[in-house]
């Protein structure tokens, strides 16, 4: 790995901070696109081919053709069945000259193959980006005297239950039974196993359910977890990420909120996630929201960046769009996503990123302060939820008639966008 400790950036040794954490939380198995880390747009599997399975008979003939010319060995087809079979994901073996999966897949496409019908098997992160770092939080949890949360429980006195899946970290159990965080009561998901000594991540999922639960009360929420324990560094591949969003769907939801999502080869939209929307998602009446990225650009970050998905960006108090935020494709709406504080475990913190790396944060209120684009999602998540919950919509004209309400706006550095007004009085 680059020497980026000696660049006096806080930025860049953030951003490495974070990338060997992941790359050692994930056994080495963790590449990326540049020399320097620092600078990298995308993480992928350093051995792993995805393809359509319509498009895998083309596939396997050019690799069977010309493989040789970059392959040391036979390409293995991995035995396990990805949407029944929709999507296929293949083993490559050592390159002759040690290249990258992306450099393989340039190869095939200079000879043929269609461009995008293979792609790296990407890692999707609560963290995910580039440049800036990886992270959806923009930074690591704070710890707050407040007792109460913010945005604030909206009270709503009419609806019926809406289903709403978080597919994130995991859940902390004990939130739902705390007096400090009552509108967290009959909340559930997969534990996230904490302990006094908090792990990188601990509590996303959980600050995320709260959230939702303050805008859109009558909700039955559920935290579908995907880096159990810290388990993954907080990522996960997408390929693996799907199933876990086909278990999402077991539970009935009407919206799903996804506070992660990642850059991609040559920024070509996710193989696994527009597969995971084609042949389960495209077939029900659930919204998909999701967290556009902490990394202040415009390129598209999947799968926020889908039209089929709502992508959100963060908002400061103020109601500017936050320096940290994603903007353009990414970002459909934006809503506040700066020192949003809601429920996170009692516990001992240390801090794993520069500037505050070694910091020591005592967690002992059942709160916390958060900022990022992972927190403004949630915000629309509920909004759309509450909207289905008051008026019997569909999840589809929900999610129209909340985008409807949003205020447009310009900025002459990013053009036209649109702040999503808070339905609650500003402190």
């Amino acid at each position: 790995m680059a020497s980026d400790w000696k660049i006096g950036s806080d930025e860049r040794r953030r951003a490495t901070d974070q990338l060997r954490s992941f790359r050692t939380a994930n056994d080495g198995q963790v590449a990326w696109d540049t020399e320097a880390p620092a600078d990298f747009t995308y993480l992928f599997h350093p051995h792993r081919v995805l393809v359509r399975a319509a498009d895998a008979a083309s596939f396997e003939g050019l690799v069977a053709q010309l493989g040789e010319r970059v392959l040391t060995g036979e390409l293995r087809r991995d035995d396990v069945s990805l949407l029944d079979g929709e999507l296929v994901r293949y083993v490559l073996p050592e390159r002759r000259d040690g290249q990258s999966v992306p450099e393989v897949l340039d190869f095939f496409e200079e000879n043929g193959l269609q461009r995008g019908a293979a792609s790296p098997d990407h890692w999707v992160h609560v963290a995910p980006g580039g440049g800036g770092g990886l992270l959806c939080p923009a930074i690591e949890p704070q710890e707050t005297g407040l007792t109460e949360p913010w945005p604030p429980v909206a009270p709503q006195e009419k609806g019926h239950e809406v289903s709403v899946v978080v597919v994130d970290t995991g859940w902390h159990p004990p939130a739902a039974n705390d007096p400090r965080t009552p509108w967290l009561k009959g909340v559930d998901g997969d534990d996230e196993l904490n302990g006094p000594d908090l792990r990188p991540y601990a509590g996303h999922g959980t600050f995320i359910a709260g959230v939702v639960r303050c805008v859109a009360p009558v909700t039955k929420v559920f935290v579908e977890g995907f880096a159990i324990g810290g388990v993954g560094g907080g990522g996960i591949l997408e390929s693996d990420l799907v199933v876990q969003l086909e278990e999402a769907l077991a539970h009935d939801p009407q919206v799903i909120n996804l506070s992660a999502g990642c850059r991609t080869r040559l920024d070509l939209p996710s193989i696994a996630l527009e597969t995971f929307y084609r042949t389960r998602l495209r077939k029900r009446d659930c919204v998909l929201v999701a967290a556009a990225g902490n990394d202040s650009w415009a390129a598209p970050f999947w799968p926020a960046a889908f039209d089929w998905c709502v992508g959100v960006g963060s908002l400061d108090r103020d109601g500017r769009v936050s320096a940290y935020s994603n903007f353009g494709v990414s970002a459909d709406v934006y809503a506040l996503g700066r020192n949003l504080v809601n429920a996170f475990p009692d516990g001992t913190f240390e801090c794993n990123e520069t500037p505050d790396k070694g910091d020591v944060r005592v967690f002992s209120t059942g709160m916390a302060r958060w900022s990022g684009t992972s927190f403004a999602a949630p915000v629309v998540a509920g909004l759309i939820a509450r909207e289905i919950s008051e008026t019997g919509s569909s999840a589809t004209d929900a999610r129209d008639a909340v985008l409807a309400r949003a205020a447009y706006d310009s900025d002459p550095t990013i053009g036209p966008l649109m702040e999503l007004r808070q339905p609650y009085p500003r402190p």
